[in-house]
């Protein structure tokens, strides 16, 4: 029964169709070799960043790129979709869950020096036993919420165009900010490379063309990580070991920088 309810959750997920789609026209493609940029000071003055997420915890994947534009002068602000009311409760009720995490993110924020989180007030849906979901908001309308908090922000760091793990609220963030940036430059994290220690989470359709060693920021981004106490194990799982362990792994990050040219 289990195994039934798992391939109908499959059959009823329009996100399903949309991996199978994209890993046909991924084979047909020719790869090609992309100039990269490794360092922050190579993408311009940037004075002021917005990052756009769609959880409490998903910051981690660019904690890195946000310590190092804080250390050079810029000021960053965080917008998050949701509280994460629907994640892993781990020792909180389902009830608890969303001021739990949001508790969690503000104390992330203040360790990796972010000026100002906003969350943009939807609510997480509780997943599946065989699939997570985004909350009933439409691209369009998403990019009317977020492009007041983009105007003023001279770069923007978001979500892959895979969703990472095809995560629906990912994807949602990805395409809603895609929409409201314009001609304006920004960057989607976990760009595909070879050999990433961590492939799962990996867009593969997304050609990594800035490549940022942040093994010197490991302290604030383990601090900031450990902050989201109730979605440790999830991390840990995701690098099949412990903490130190996913932040060892992701010493290094790729993204895909979008409105500007590279090389």
């Amino acid at each position: 029964m289990q195994t039934l309810n798992k391939i109908w959750h499959r059959l009823t997920d329009p996100v399903f169709y949309r991996k199978r789609i994209r890993q046909v026209f991924r084979c047909l493609r020719n790869t090609r070799k992309v100039e990269s940029i490794r360092s922050v000071e190579e993408l311009g003055r940037i004075q002021h960043a917005v990052v756009v997420v769609a959880h409490p915890d998903d910051e981690t994947f660019c904690s890195g790129f946000i310590c190092q534009l804080i250390e050079l002068g810029a000021t960053v602000d965080l917008l998050c979709l949701t509280r994460g009311e629907g994640g892993p409760t781990g020792a909180w009720t389902r009830e608890e869950l969303g001021e739990a995490r949001e508790v969690e993110m503000r104390k992330a924020c203040e360790k990796l020096g972010i000026r100002e989180l906003k969350f943009l007030g939807h609510i997480d849906p509780v997943a599946g036993e065989h699939r997570v979901y985004a909350p009933p908001v439409s691209v369009d309308d998403l990019a009317r919420q977020i492009t007041p908090y983009l105007e003023s922000a001279d770069f923007v760091i978001t979500h892959g165009s895979s969703g990472e793990y095809w995560h629906p609220a990912h994807l949602l963030v990805h395409k809603a900010v895609e929409l409201a940036i314009g001609e304006g430059s920004w960057a989607t994290f976990l760009a595909a490379r070879e050999n990433h220690p961590i492939s799962k989470l990996v867009n593969l359709d997304d050609s990594a063309n800035f490549i940022l060693d942040v093994s010197g920021q490991s302290s604030a981004r383990r601090e900031a990580l450990a902050s989201h106490e109730s979605q440790v194990s999830l991390f840990c799982r995701f690098a099949n070991g412990t903490l130190d362990d996913f932040i060892s792994k992701t010493s290094r990050e790729d993204y895909c920088i979008r409105g500007r040219e590279i090389g």
